[in-house]
């Protein structure tokens, strides 16, 4: 299955371009959030998810703990292409995963996003600025408008040139996807 270093070695040996964009999974969550409820068979929030997200998240090297919100997640989207235009994106996901994930932090929590933001290089006054007038609202819209547009309904999708991949896959499938890209691109050079 595939993590951010699997993506980043995807990169690496099929010089790939990677362009995260945001994807609104709970559309109508409040600013608050939603409290998650308790499912039979769910693990207590904070353990460590079970079933096949679980295992596919262990066999990707991958802590996901089950979180006790659903967290409004438009303004950590917002911040992500901020940090786009700043260079900062890529210490800006990883951190904010691990704090969704492992630590089980609020992504719609101003404070927690100025942390998170802070430690990924980003200059603080900048940071507060963009949070309280939501630069980036329109962005984040027109990403989320592209996803509906090209079928994404969940995630994690991957689209790979003119493949779309969805779901938590094994590895393989994505150098497969790779080869299959790179073998077009040569065969439409040669023509």
């Amino acid at each position: 299955y595939i993590g951010l270093d699997r993506i980043e070695r995807l990169q690496e040996n099929y010089n790939l371009d990677v362009e995260w964009k945001a994807f609104d999974l709970r559309p109508g969550t409040p600013p608050q959030g939603i409290p998650r409820p308790a499912r039979p068979g769910d693990p207590e929030p904070g353990q460590p998810l079970t079933g096949p997200v679980g295992e596919a998240a262990a066999a990707a090297g991958l802590v996901m703990r089950r979180s006790s919100l659903i967290p409004y997640t438009r303004p950590a989207m917002e911040l992500g292409e901020y940090a786009k235009q700043q260079g900062c994106f890529d210490a800006y996901h990883k951190l904010a995963l691990r704090a969704y994930w492992e630590d089980g932090k609020d992504l719609g929590d101003a404070t927690v996003l100025q942390e998170l933001g802070e430690a990924s290089g980003l200059e603080p006054e900048g940071l507060r600025g963009m949070l309280k007038e939501r630069r980036y609202a329109d962005a984040v819209e027109e990403a989320i408008q592209f996803a509906r547009e090209v079928g994404i309904r969940g995630i994690p999708a991957y689209i790979i040139d003119r493949y779309l991949v969805v779901g938590a896959q094994p590895y393989p499938l994505f150098e497969q996807v790779a080869e299959r890209v790179l073998q077009e691109r040569e065969q439409g050079a040669a023509t």
